[in-house]
């Protein structure tokens, strides 16, 4: 769909869409049920499934774990992820109640920024408690996103989360890396990632500048 292969903005009948794909008509029915509930397309009798292409091209669906590179290229760049920190600090009492440790204690910090046609849009600054590391500091892998890094580096597992969205508006010391002048308006994400039983995993912040990169909710009746 990304890549225009339908211009009417209508997808074939199931019947075709099995047979051209070689796969089953449950397994198209399935996928189709699964977009729709993304608000990506909107299924109605008579009429078809019809492509939302607003959604589709501005937005990755919030309650799916996707990867922030997929939100950034969706929106028409080419997309770069660098790692800026990867440091131990005092957690804070805002991080530490979220991943379930003191303010004095320490946790693992890590950021990283991410480019859209070599311009910064977004930084990801992720706190998680050192116990749940398997390895030292210095034997960290460098990972695209958070939950690559989470599974590589730590015993972890990310079963859901918590997304809190807040309208922010830059200063001179926040947030860092996206050389927002003052006053400019951005997005901050706040995501608490819980395992299985609901320990929590980690703790992100994302920055998010909204002058370049959409951040669409989609809604639909149910």
């Amino acid at each position: 769909m990304r890549a225009g292969a339908f211009p009417d903005g209508r997808l074939p009948p199931e019947e075709r869409l099995a047979r051209d794909m070689g796969i089953s008509r449950a397994t198209v029915r399935a996928a189709l049920q699964s977009l729709a509930e993304d608000g990506i397309v909107s299924r109605r009798r008579r009429h078809g499934t019809v492509i939302n292409e607003q959604v589709l091209r501005g937005s990755v669906p919030l309650n799916r774990f996707a990867s922030f590179r997929d939100l950034v290229e969706q929106s028409g760049y080419a997309c770069t992820v660098e790692p800026t920190v990867r440091r131990m600090v005092a957690a804070g009492a805002e991080v530490a109640a979220h991943i379930g440790i003191e303010p004095s204690d320490e946790c693992l910090l890590v950021e990283r920024l991410l480019r859209a046609d070599g311009e910064p849009v977004m930084t990801v600054t992720d706190a998680i408690a050192p116990a749940l590391l398997r390895r030292g500091l210095d034997e960290l892998t460098d990972e695209e996103s958070t939950f690559a890094f989470i599974a590589e580096n730590t015993h972890a597992t990310v079963d859901h989360s918590t997304l809190e969205i807040v309208p922010s508006v830059a200063t001179a010391d926040a947030p860092r890396h996206l050389d927002l002048p003052g006053g400019t308006p951005y997005a901050e994400l706040r995501e608490v990632l819980l395992a299985p039983l609901g320990d929590p995993v980690a703790f992100s912040r994302i920055a998010v500048d909204v002058r370049r990169i959409r951040l669409t909710l989609a809604r639909r009746d149910v």
